[in-house]
């Protein structure tokens, strides 16, 4: 039988320290790369100063009312149901960037109260009803975000589950109105790193408003994700959407771009949607 000499033991304890000591660094190496990336994560365009954005858990109105739009061919975006069978949410969502067409209504998935893989009901889309001027294939300007707005009709009535909220036609003497009041408005989404579960701005900043395009800037955070979410406020127990969330700009200090209410509304009208979101709708008890 053969026994190590006191020359083997001690190059063996010699690659046993060494390897001892390698772990030890990369286990620092390791343990200090997280605790940078733990201390300075990347900051999304669209975060305006401190991340204000809060988490929703409990799926109660009006968040109920709230869903993420699911593409099939890849993406998502957030919708509002504003009438029992209407979501509404940014034009740009339903367009395919790559072909260059828009996506089939059937491809469009509404998932109402979305949540971590769960949701309180899901509908498909059947028809788009377009913002009559918008078009995808132009630069992204304030007039063409001025136009980006779509309602997607859905395959079945989800509003006793769910709820609706009711369009407000928001304008220039409105706007005023609402600011000096010092109303309250809210901005819920599912943003790009908090794709699967509902964040939500509970004081959004409405900074100024452009007449002739009908869009206002605001400040409350929200990036890829939230295109088409909610900017609604509380008026006398009724929840109101009063824009939509579209585009940030991209030079300069960060700005979220909204479409206002009164063009959408005059839309909704047109197409006679406008008695059904007029008036918002809770959930109906089981």
């Amino acid at each position: 039988m053969w026994y190590p000499s006191d020359h083997h033991r001690s190059f063996y304890l010699s690659i046993r320290q060494d390897a001892l000591r390698i772990f030890l660094v990369l286990t620092f190496l390791v343990f200090s790369l997280n605790s940078l990336w733990a201390a300075e994560p990347i900051k999304l365009r669209g975060i305006k100063g401190n991340d204000d954005r809060i988490l929703i858990e409990n799926y109660q109105y009006p968040w109920s009312a709230i869903g993420r739009i699911n593409k099939e061919s890849g993406g998502f975006c957030t919708g509002t149901l504003i009438a029992p069978k209407l979501v509404l949410t940014a034009a740009h969502c339903v367009w395919n960037k790559r072909r260059k067409v828009w996506l089939k209504p059937h491809t469009i998935h509404f998932l109402a109260g979305y949540r971590r893989g769960s949701f309180i009901d899901h509908a498909k889309g059947v028809k788009y009803h377009l913002s009559p001027t918008y078009n995808p294939n132009k630069s992204k300007t304030l007039n063409v975000a001025a136009k980006d707005w779509v309602f997607i009709e859905l395959d079945k009535d989800m509003s006793n589950l769910v709820g609706t909220m009711a369009v407000a036609p928001i304008g220039k003497n409105e706007f005023v109105k609402l600011v000096a009041a010092k109303t309250n408005f809210i901005q819920a989404g599912y943003s790009q790193d908090k794709s699967h579960i509902l964040s939500v701005n509970k004081d959004c900043p409405m900074k100024s408003y452009n007449k002739m395009l009908n869009i206002a800037v605001h400040t409350c955070d929200a990036v890829h994700g939230d295109s088409g979410s909610p900017i609604f406020y509380k008026d006398k127990g009724t929840y109101k959407v009063g824009y939509i969330h579209v585009a940030t700009t991209k030079k300069g200090q960060s700005q979220g771009i909204a479409v206002a209410g009164s063009a959408i509304v005059k839309h909704l009208k047109k197409l006679g949607y406008w008695k059904q979101a007029q008036t918002a709708q809770a959930p109906k008890k089981s």
